[in-house]
């Protein structure tokens, strides 16, 4: 299988899901050819598929290559390649989002797959043919390192705080877990505190549980929940339909009602070190038998070819 990537190539210590596909792949035995979606002319991403068996575009907000991007997706496709698209958010619901749904060359590869499944009417609609891709995490982060006590915290949260995107819930979480644990809660992923790549596994290492949030929508939910469930960390996550469905239930994390925090620090206090231990190895099993990179191109693989 030879796959031309276009996506956003970044040094190899950086954490970015456009190296992981990458990875994801040569962990399959393809080949891959990864280019800068903002730096490319269509011209070069046409000439580098040539006899390629798939075009993967995973999109960057923003980055799309110099020229007619919707010819280029037809000249691609008349040769015989593939046309895939990917991007993990939610898309309906969000205001600055939604109105792009099918307005974007990238809308209009053969097939997209986006994290948001919980809508697929609305893309069927806008005539986008659009599959569910529950976030995976790369390979290369997955598994379990040693804590670095100059990271140990009792309680960390891990991402920013759009209120446009995330509600009012993330906004009163932070709020909970600052009056609840004080210097026990750790606020990480602002401008100038961002941790990433190894130190971010080792943050989960350290920190006793990590609590999470997305933007409330069923069947999406962000990477942080694969990318901290993958490295081990103990991550308290809002229920949210779909889940389950795909192995993520509560006995691979702490889960809790959203707004519910009495019930979330009632968990997390109670929580052992021998508790914490069995739901994290259930979740380093669930994440690397079903929700790695390699997995989700197999899945990808299977809806284009229609092999097993």
């Amino acid at each position: 299988m030879r796959v031309v990537l276009l996506g956003a190539p970044v040094p190899i210590e950086a954490d970015s899901w456009k190296n992981d596909i990458a990875d994801g792949c040569e962990a399959l035995g393809w080949t891959v050819t990864h280019l800068p979606a903002r730096r490319v002319h269509v011209t070069d991403v046409v000439r580098a598929c040539k006899g390629a068996d798939l075009f993967i575009w995973a999109r960057t907000h923003g980055h799309d290559p110099r020229g007619d991007a919707a010819a280029m997706l037809r000249r691609i496709e008349d040769a015989g390649t593939a046309t895939i698209g990917i991007h993990l958010d939610l898309y309906f619901g969000i205001a600055n989002r939604v109105e792009r749904v099918g307005a974007q060359p990238w809308w209009t590869c053969q097939y997209v797959f986006t994290a948001d499944g919980g809508h697929q009417e609305e893309f069927t609609a806008r005539g986008v043919n659009h599959f569910w891709c529950p976030p995976p995490i790369g390979i290369r982060w997955l598994g379990r390192v040693d804590p670095v006590p100059r990271m140990a915290a009792n309680v960390v949260f891990v991402g920013g705080n759009v209120a446009g995107i995330h509600g009012q819930h993330r906004k009163e979480l932070l709020a909970w877990a600052k009056r609840r644990y004080g210097h026990g809660f750790r606020w990480v992923g602002r401008a100038n505190d961002r941790v990433v790549g190894a130190e971010l596994s080792e943050l989960y290492a350290s920190a006793r549980v990590v609590i999470g949030d997305s933007a409330p929508a069923a069947f999406y939910w962000s990477d942080r929940v694969p990318r901290t469930l993958g490295r081990a960390g103990m991550l308290a996550y809002p229920d949210t339909p779909g889940l389950d469905e795909q192995g993520l239930t509560a006995e691979t994390m702490l889960r809790f009602e959203r707004g519910d925090f009495e019930h979330l620090g009632e968990q997390i206090d109670a929580l052992t070190d021998a508790r914490r231990r069995e739901l994290t190895d259930n979740a380093l099993t669930v994440i690397s038998e079903r929700h790695t990179w390699p997995t989700r191109l197999r899945e990808i693989e299977g809806t284009v070819f229609g092999c097993a």
